[in-house]
């Protein structure tokens, strides 16, 4: 079995409006900017998949500032693995400095996602404050027995 562990996913709305995303969210903007980097929906991604003798896939959204489209987001991720329920692993993806991330990751892992991730670090040192930071949704993990995925 062939397994892909790291895949974004994003909805019609996201897909159909990247460039004023760009330019409302920096750490979008630093992997999304150039039109090379792809923006697939789940069923491309399940195309993909076929086409590649990829058997199941980890997916997640995109770690959000705003926490509104950070929810969205997941509820995509979590609507598209109930379509695709034996390709697709859906984990709840967060900004872990947001003030709700806690939260989300609580709500989606009730709903059913099967971890947590990727939690992105793309300009920060990983050190002692990060850890702390990292303790409630680390919690929610270890109760409900998920891996927790960072980048």
């Amino acid at each position: 079995m062939i397994i892909d562990c790291h895949t974004h996913i994003f909805p019609p709305f996201i897909r159909d409006n990247r460039e004023p995303l760009i330019k409302a969210d920096s750490a979008f903007r630093l992997l999304y900017d150039s039109t090379k980097a792809k923006l697939a929906g789940a069923a491309e991604l399940v195309e993909q998949m076929d086409r590649s003798g990829v058997d199941q896939t980890v997916v997640f959204g995109f770690p959000w500032s705003d926490p509104e489209l950070m929810r969205r987001h997941n509820d995509y991720v979590g609507e598209a693995a109930s379509r695709f329920p034996d390709r697709l692993l859906p984990f709840v993806c967060v900004d872990p400095r947001a003030q709700k991330a806690a939260a989300e990751v609580e709500r989606c892992l009730v709903g059913g996602m099967r971890g947590v991730g990727e939690l992105a670090f793309y300009t920060e040192v990983l050190d002692s404050s990060v850890v702390d930071m990292l303790e409630p949704i680390a919690s929610s993990c270890r109760n409900y027995r998920v891996p927790l995925m960072l980048h």
